[in-house]
C-alpha cells in the first residue's frame, strides 16, 4: 500500500487550522465585510512577507520565488478609503526547509481560495483595476499550486511534523490578524 503523500499528511493535521481561518474570512456578501477581510489580510500578508523576505531560502527551495501581494492589498485598502490595522507579528520560527513548506503550503493554498473570493469580490463591484487587484492577480496563476506540491513531495529528508508545526503557526497568524481586524472594526 503506498504511503500517504506529503499533501495529504499536511492537509490532515492542518484541517482544524484552515476551517477556523475560512470561518473566520467569511462570505464578506457586503462592503463592509470586504474591508474587513482586507484589513485582515492585509496583517496577515505583510507580516508574512516580511518574514520571507529577509528569509534565506534553503537549497531545496532555490529557485522558488513567493509571491508578494503587500502592495497590491495596500492599493486595494487605499480604494476603499480603508486605514490599515496595526501589525502583527509573523511565526517566530527558525530558517530551515521545513518551516518555509510549512509557510508556503498556507500561502499558496490561499490561490486557490482566491478564485472564490475574487469571485466574491466582484459580485461587490471590485475588480483587477480598483478594490481587489490582489485578489485578481492571485487568482490567476493556475501553475503555482501543482509546482508547489511538486517541491513539497520531491523535498529530501524533511520532518514533516516540523512542516505541520509551520503551516498550523502560519494558520494561527492569519487568525490574529482577521481577529484584529473584527475587533477595530467594531
Amino acid at each position: 500500500m503506498p504511503e500517504r503523500s506529503r499533501r495529504a499528511q499536511l492537509r490532515e493535521s492542518t484541517s482544524q487550522a484552515h476551517a477556523s481561518l475560512d470561518r473566520m474570512v467569511g462570505s464578506f456578501d457586503n462592503l463592509d465585510d470586504y474591508r474587513q477581510y482586507l484589513r485582515g489580510v492585509s496583517t496577515f500578508r505583510e507580516a508574512v512577507e516580511r518574514k520571507l523576505v529577509s528569509t534565506v531560502w534553503p537549497e531545496q527551495c532555490d529557485g522558488w520565488q513567493a509571491e508578494l501581494f503587500s502592495n497590491l492589498i495596500a492599493d486595494d485598502l487605499r480604494d476603499l478609503d480603508v486605514k490599515p490595522q496595526l501589525p502583527v507579528d509573523a511565526p517566530d520560527l527558525e530558517q530551515s526547509p521545513e518551516v518555509l513548506l510549512g509557510m508556503l503550503y498556507v500561502l499558496e493554498g490561499s490561490a486557490l481560495g482566491a478564485r472564490v473570493l475574487y469571485k466574491r469580490a466582484q459580485s461587490l463591484g471590485f475588480d483587477a483595476d480598483f478594490g481587489a487587484r490582489h485578489l485578481a492577480v492571485q487568482s490567476r496563476r493556475s501553475d503555482r499550486w501543482p509546482a508547489f506540491l511538486a517541491l513539497l513531495e520531491n523535498a529530501d529528508s524533511i520532518d514533516m511534523e516540523r512542516v505541520a508545526n509551520a503551516s498550523r503557526a502560519t494558520f494561527q497568524t492569519a487568525e490574529q490578524a482577521f481577529r484584529q481586524a473584527s475587533h477595530e472594526q467594531a
